[in-house]
């Protein structure tokens, strides 16, 4: 498999299709790229998708975790851009990995094409909305502790991510759950560190300067990045539109995956 030598790391990547390239930023921290790929895969017909793991994360290599910050996060992607010969490239970001996006729209401006936001928010300090959520969701006390719990180990991690997995479907299928995030490489470290720098964390202010065609998906039983973030941004990123799927949570793209794809490359003709 490709890995990058790039700021001090290896960056593992997996390209796919052709077309409008797109740097895949994926969701955590502590997973890696692997409930994304191969579920965009269709998207492939209109865009070559980069999936990679975030330094810290998945198959990437393990530099200091004081390195794992937005700015040096933003950087790797760049960087891979520039390793990979794309002038400018289409950037999606899922979850964790749009808050990357976000940052690197504003602070690579001059080589984005084009946004897409999946199930992610411009700030992560509504805890108290998302506590409401799980508890409309049906959460058990058990759920609810959890949210807030932290893994000290890899398998402490699995068990907190298996206990809480139902939340973030709308239709919850043990079996699909597992074939989406069971071939995770989870690192507890890296999780550790991605709280840690969204403690404080706020673009909000800032999204009015983000002029490049945006799509914003979200699923309307998402209870950890909800349509109520999803539409903050949408109100605020002046060239922005806002599509809600109304069976999905956390993943759309799994979840209502015709409806997803039809969205996405229709939006990909009109822009």
């Amino acid at each position: 498999m490709p890995v990058a030598n790039l700021s001090g790391t290896k960056l593992f990547y997996i390209e796919v299709g052709e077309g409008l390239p797109c740097l895949v930023m994926h969701g955590g921290l502590g997973f890696d790229h692997s409930s994304l790929h191969p579920w965009l895969d269709p998207l492939g017909k209109e865009m070559h998708l980069i999936y990679y793991d975030h330094r810290g994360n998945g198959r990437s290599g393990r530099p200091p975790l004081e390195t794992l910050t937005f700015e040096q996060f933003c950087s790797d992607a760049d960087a891979l851009r520039k390793h990979l010969g794309f002038e400018k490239v289409a950037v999606l970001g899922y979850s964790f990995g749009g808050f990357i996006a976000l940052e690197y729209a504003l602070r690579y401006p001059e080589r984005l094409r084009h946004l897409i936001l999946l199930d992610t928010a411009p700030a992560f300090n509504y805890g108290e909305e998302i506590e409401a959520n799980a508890r409309r969701k049906g959460a058990t006390q058990e759920q609810l502790e959890a949210l807030d719990a932290a893994a000290d180990d890899e398998a402490e991690f699995w068990d907190l991510l298996n206990l809480i997995a139902p939340l973030y479907f709308h239709n919850f299928d043990a079996d699909l759950a597992e074939r989406v995030l069971g071939k995770t490489i989870v690192c507890v470290e890296a999780a550790e560190a991605g709280e840690a720098i969204t403690e404080e964390w706020d673009l909000t202010a800032r999204l009015g300067e983000i002029s490049v065609p945006t799509l914003i998906l979200v699923g309307r039983d998402d209870f950890i990045t909800p349509p109520s973030q999803a539409r903050i941004m949408h109100e605020r990123i002046p060239n922005s539109e806002l599509v809600v799927f109304e069976r999905s949570g956390h993943f759309p793209h799994v979840e209502e995956p015709e409806a997803f794809f039809a969205t996405v490359r229709g939006w990909l003709k009109l822009t």
